[in-house]
């Protein structure tokens, strides 16, 4: 849905259940701040069930001599750091609570190839510091969130499906400003985040649907699959 097709379906829904006879619902009325507002919220409410849709990553080059680098693109989560070397497998970096870094350096130390990460803010920091500059040394993939004001071609990654809640919880929020009951809107954004979810966690038929391993197992072997079922 188009921004403009989203909007007019709030208003129907906001003039359908709210008491109008105190507020003018014309050009002066904030429906874009309640879109926004409701774009945010569902993507609050998608992203664990669809993480993909809203995957991005970036490269950090390394440069001698500094541990810390200030990442580019905006984010909600970080789902993995990887070293990304040319010729090499993808190895992942272990992700390390900011307080503990000090159980895996000294101060002062320095390494070609750094084990592990952590994040301040926006900035991620390398144990060790590395020693050398390497060009796209590691690959940062993250969640990122929807634009703070919806495209005129609607929201960029949320999908298609998924839309018609943005119109229910731009209704609901709205009709809680004017002190109309949003119960019935309530209902139908709850039956639709239901099939969503339930259609998109069934979207690629011939997986298999299991919880994703930890970093410390995908690191762990990398052997063949009839390796990995020996009981060493």
């Amino acid at each position: 849905m188009t921004r403009a097709e989203i909007t007019e379906e709030v208003k129907n829904l906001i003039t359908s259940v709210a008491n109008t006879s105190n507020v003018q619902l014309d050009g002066s009325f904030n429906y874009m701040g309640f879109i926004n507002d409701a774009m945010e919220q569902v993507m609050l409410e998608l992203v664990p069930v669809m993480p993909g849709q809203f995957l991005t990553s970036e490269n950090v080059t390394l440069i001698a001599n500094q541990a810390n680098y200030t990442l580019t693109n905006a984010f909600w989560q970080i789902w993995k750091v990887e070293r990304t070397v040319t010729g090499e497998p993808p190895i992942e970096f272990e992700i390390i609570e900011p307080l503990d870094f000090a159980y895996h350096t000294e101060t002062g130390d320095t390494e070609a190839d750094p084990h592990a990460v952590y994040f301040i803010g926006d900035t991620i920091y390398f144990i060790k510091t590395p020693s050398a500059a390497k060009t796209n040394y590691a690959k940062v993939w993250e969640i990122r969130p929807e634009a703070a004001t919806m495209l005129t071609t609607g929201p960029a990654y949320i999908p298609a499906p998924a839309h018609r809640l943005i119109v229910y919880q731009a209704a609901i929020l709205a009709c809680q400003m004017l002190g109309a009951n949003p119960s019935s809107i309530e209902r139908l954004y709850a039956r639709r985040l239901i099939m969503v979810e339930k259609v998109w966690r069934g979207r690629f038929q011939s997986q298999p649907r299991f919880v994703r391993a930890s970093s410390h197992e995908r690191q762990g072997y990398r052997g063949s699959s009839e390796d990995r079922d020996v009981d060493w």
